[in-house]
């Protein structure tokens, strides 16, 4: 097996190129619309709102995000949050 990455890593410490989050900032917003729109209304309860909010959170300390990316990963994380009281709020009244 050799040692060599596929993908570019980030030099001295550094953070890793914005062009390797968009596939990953994708795959979390198809996730989060799946949930909200309540094509999986029964477990929108049980979506682990923490486990993606840490995945966006990653993704914003690990890369050099640009403009528009920043602007996708707040909305994301204004949905989550907003997903999560929903979500809070069914279960409490089920």
């Amino acid at each position: 097996m050799s040692g060599t990455s596929k993908q570019p890593t980030a030099q001295s410490g550094g953070r890793r190129p914005a062009n390797l989050v968009d596939s990953q900032l994708e795959h979390i917003e198809n996730m989060v619309e799946y949930v909200s729109r309540g094509h999986a209304a029964d477990v929108l309860h049980a979506f682990d709102h923490e486990y993606w909010e840490k995945r966006v959170r990653a993704l914003e300390e690990t890369h050099e995000l640009i403009a528009s990316q920043r602007t996708r990963t707040a909305r994301l994380l204004e949905r989550l949050a907003s997903d999560a009281r929903i979500g809070a709020k069914r279960h409490t009244a089920a």
